[in-house]
């Protein structure tokens, strides 16, 4: 294509420089209108025939940008239902921009400033809009086959955990400061548990006393009785309050003064809160349901978990006598997607595998002991007979991981023994156990952190975590292109934990230009209001020219890069793809159209659109 293009390039160059050349006789005084007039009509003509030529020339390069494009391949081979189903996808697009983000009221800044609604704004600034378009409904439809990067303890609501922890006796709460102030409301960081009665015993204290000391818990029952009368009229109620402090706001994520660590900061402070209101156990297993029951809402056909694997976040039984450990973690989870797959006799979900997660600031005899484990739990004969011959563990750990603020963590090189004597030790036992890092979540340019990309390349990462920095690493990016490596992007979480201004400054996009290999995922959607329809709603977002083939080609390389066994693979496909062409066909019958009425915007088939 290019040498092609390259030799239609220069006649077009060589004429105009040539006419530029060209002296040109002018009677010497005053101009000759015969000369002028001839020179107008030659210039117009030489213009018109080379603008054809130059049209011809920019709409094979634009072919040629199409024929290099990450979609190409699903759109030569699109159905013709498929094809019209993204001419009504890109039609209510433009429909949702005239009728929602256009339409909406201006939003003030700086110095009485107002600032109109736009489609591709902040997540948090349109979460609000998004969920009321056409093209959120489209994507809250579309089978997005598997969901790759989920941290197990933040992808359900908020409201789902707290609802739970109000009816648990052995519930406590407990803060770092006194809520004496209104402003202590805000200020305050909250951690919830589960305590025995020996564990608080002449240690509970109450949060609204002026004589509070950090960290004495008080029962989660008398905290919600008393909560009304500590708070000044009309600020939120209980729920409400503890709902906002786990989840991020518009203003705290994107202010003038925020910055990548700022966000960070209120991203653990989230997790700590979250951490109490799950481990203990029937939290967790009504958890583990309740998620199966999303992924099934939200249309996803297979998923890969990511439990955090280590001491202080095991669980506790409901009484706070005893902990859980790992393997019996492992054991709930199970308990509770069999019981799940029985109900539903496996026909609306499709496979769920376990992810082995640690933490960035474990040593490295606490990685080696993780990793151990990791084979362990994958190898034990005790599991052998679950599923059709396989392991007790179908769902058995699919691969290593580590999770956190990648600055703040050590970098992957620091464990390059450990991970290397884990690959020999899978090999010996016949299994293969690939590593999924998280790697390239950072803006930092030449340090450690950054550098965790070449070290995921070095160990032969199966996939990477986030991937942002990748394209400041053209020559890692393009041997992980050619090593088959996938990135799981995450774009709400990258927007607000600061990596990027808005979704269009993704790395995502740079990604996709070269061919690279990703997956949408959510990462952490409890704390971002989101679920995997408004990562893919802000993927389209991003990319004026995205299209339904793009979604197409990026839920297809999330089947593949799965880590499933080749028949569970197949199975995942088969239903997927039937899915798929129901879903195209529902588009194309108008089913997310929506018709202006009296009473505002509604459903093609006359009901409100859910």
């Amino acid at each position: 294509m290019a040498k092609r293009l390259g030799t239609r390039f220069r006649p077009l160059a060589d004429r105009i420089d040539l006419l530029l050349r060209k002296p040109v006789s002018v009677v010497p005084g005053p101009a000759s209108p015969v000369t002028s007039e001839r020179l107008e009509r030659d210039s117009v003509a030489f213009a018109k025939k080379s603008a054809r030529e130059y049209d011809e020339l920019r709409n094979e390069v634009n072919r040629g940008e199409g024929a290099l494009g990450f979609d190409f391949a699903c759109k030569e081979t699109a159905s013709s239902i498929e094809s019209a189903a993204n001419e009504t996808l890109q039609r209510l697009k433009k429909s949702d921009i005239t009728h929602f983000y256009e339409t909406a009221p201006k939003k003030p800044g700086y110095g009485g400033q107002e600032h109109s609604r736009f489609y591709g704004d902040h997540f948090l600034a349109n979460a609000d809009l998004i969920e009321q378009t056409q093209l959120f409904a489209l994507c809250r439809a579309m089978p997005k086959g598997a969901h790759l990067h989920i941290h197990f303890n933040a992808n359900l609501p908020p409201n789902f955990l707290l609802g739970i922890a109000r009816d648990m006796e052995r519930m406590f709460i407990w803060s770092n400061i006194p809520l004496v102030q209104e402003t202590a409301f805000d200020q305050c960081r909250i951690q919830f548990g589960i305590m025995s009665e020996d564990a608080v015993k002449d240690k509970e204290g109450s949060l609204f006393d002026g004589d509070y000391v950090a960290g004495m818990p008080m029962p989660f029952q008398n905290f919600i009785a008393q909560y009304p009368s500590k708070r000044l009229r009309g600020k939120p109620g209980v729920d409400a309050w503890l709902q906002n402090k786990l989840v991020f706001q518009e203003e705290e994520a994107h202010n003038s003064r925020q910055t990548p660590e700022g966000a960070w900061e209120k991203f653990n402070a989230r997790t700590q809160m979250m951490k109490g209101l799950f481990n203990y156990e029937t939290a967790y297993r009504r958890y583990t349901r309740k998620c199966l029951e999303e992924f099934v809402d939200d249309n996803i056909q297979y998923a890969e978990i990511r439990p955090n694997f280590m001491s202080s976040n095991q669980v506790w039984k409901d009484d706070g006598s005893a902990k859980i450990d790992n393997v019996g973690i492992m054991h709930l989870i199970i308990d509770e997607y069999e019981a799940f797959q029985a109900e539903h006799q496996g026909r609306v979900f499709r496979g769920l595998k376990v992810i082995y997660c640690t933490p960035r600031s474990f040593d490295q005899n606490q990685v080696a002991i993780a990793l151990k484990q990791c084979l362990e739990f994958k190898l034990d004969a005790r599991f052998s007979t679950y599923i059709a011959g396989k392991r007790r563990f179908p769902l058995r750990h699919a691969s290593i991981s580590g999770l956190g603020e990648e600055s703040k963590g050590r970098p992957l090189k620091d464990f390059t023994e450990q991970f290397l004597q884990f690959q020999y030790l899978c090999a010996r036992a016949g299994t293969d156990i690939p590593f999924l890092f998280h790697c390239g979540e950072t803006l930092e340019v030449g340090t450690d952190t950054d550098g965790n990309l070449v070290d995921a390349l070095l160990l032969g990462a199966k996939r990477i975590g986030h991937g942002f920095a990748l394209p400041r690493h053209p020559y890692v990016m393009e041997m992980m292109k050619k090593s088959g490596v996938c990135v799981e992007v995450c774009p709400i979480s990258n927007e607000v934990l600061g990596l990027t201004p808005r979704v269009a400054g993704h790395a995502v996009y740079s990604l996709l230009a070269n061919n690279v290999r990703c997956t949408v995922s959510t990462d952490n959607g409890t704390l971002f209001r989101s679920r995997l329809s408004h990562d893919f709603y802000q993927v389209m977002a991003g990319k004026s020219d995205m299209t339904l083939h793009g979604l197409r080609q990026l839920v297809e390389w999330s089947i593949e890069h799965a880590c499933m066994e080749p028949e569970l693979m197949r199975q995942v496909r088969a239903d997927w793809e039937t899915k798929w062409h129901h879903f195209c066909r529902r588009i194309v019958a108008g089913e997310f159209e929506l018709e202006a009425e009296s009473s505002g915007l509604v459903a093609a088939g006359g009901g409100p659109l859910n």
